[in-house]
């Protein structure tokens, strides 16, 4: 009998590879695709490829609700750059707790939280950053309610050399230019190719959920291969596509959140001593990928440079 999954942001970056994995299984698994919008053309990307598209807004209760009744499992997260959160930095907490009501009234059996710890703990209250908070305090409620849940840690993402441009190929110079903001050169981040990992750790939740149910349950799971300054990113470019390339810190991300977590990092790095690979995903069978995998699929084909390596 095949479980159906209720994905959140389906349509996102965590969501969309998620989605996109799982319905890879569609004897084992059946996606239910949450959007606010799914009359959008990824939400109808996903329809064609079989996925059960629902619009459900996380701040509204009575949707979310909805949105899970019948769910086996939940893969659950949520966006501090939403504007109904940039707005109100308070919802992002109340949208997780609202999906953590919905999951406990719906039986669900496995809830995968996309989350981070706590910026207040780890700097003793100098560097408080919404965008992990809102994210911490729902790790309590789902403890305190006693939903069946694992968590992930994620990384700092590849894909934001993409999506937010970090990345550009200058053709006069004929190099590469690494432009980040607060970041130093010397930091270093624990990283993660969202595309490829986080999906299939949140698939390995799943499928070994009935017979390790035991372990897994509220279970932090560290999702990065390895922790990487912006030098040993711009020594892949150079492995890979042959081109040099030079790193640029820029002021500020505009998003004062967000100069506070890159802050944060340049003083207290990433996940503190954890060992990175996780043993915990390594257990699961989970193959995770480098910075040179992402080098050559997503970023030289992005950049229009061959790759060489």
């Amino acid at each position: 009998m095949t479980k159906l999954i209720a994905v959140c942001g389906a349509t996102g970056n965590q969501g969309g590879s998620v989605a996109r994995l799982l319905l890879q299984y569609p004897d084992v698994y059946k996606v239910r695709a949450l959007t606010r919008n799914p009359d959008a053309a990824a939400a109808q990307q996903l329809a064609q490829q079989g996925a059960e598209v629902v619009k459900a807004d996380l701040t509204v209760p009575s949707d979310v609700f909805s949105a899970l009744e019948g769910c086996w499992g939940v893969f659950g997260v949520t966006n501090f750059y939403d504007p109904k959160i940039k707005d109100d930095p308070g919802s992002e907490e109340r949208q997780g707790k609202n999906l953590v009501d919905a999951a406990l009234a719906a039986g669900v059996k496995c809830f995968v939280w996309s989350t981070l710890p706590s910026s207040r703990k780890i700097s003793g209250g100098r560097l408080v950053s919404r965008i992990y908070e809102g994210k911490y305090q729902v790790d309590d409620y789902i403890r305190e309610k006693g939903l069946p849940a694992s968590f992930l840690y994620t990384g700092n993402f590849f894909e934001n050399m993409v999506y937010r441009s970090h990345m550009q190929y200058d053709r006069e110079k004929d190099a590469v230019e690494f432009r980040q903001p607060v970041i130093k050169e010397t930091t270093t981040l624990a990283m993660l190719y969202v595309e490829k990992d986080l999906a299939a750790v949140t698939k390995a939740v799943f499928d070994h959920w009935d017979a390790r149910a035991d372990e897994l349950n509220h279970q932090y799971l560290y999702i990065s291969n390895a922790r990487l300054t912006p030098l040993d990113i711009a020594a892949s470019v150079k492995r890979v596509t042959g081109k040099e390339c030079t790193y640029t810190v820029l002021p500020t991300t505009g998003v004062p959140d967000r100069d506070v977590m890159f802050q944060l990092y340049n003083e207290m790095g990433m996940y503190g001593t954890k060992e990175i690979p996780d043993e915990n995903i390594l257990k699961l069978g989970v193959k995770l990928h480098t910075v040179d995998d992402f080098m050559r699929e997503r970023l030289a084909p992005h950049l229009g440079l061959p790759v060489i390596a």
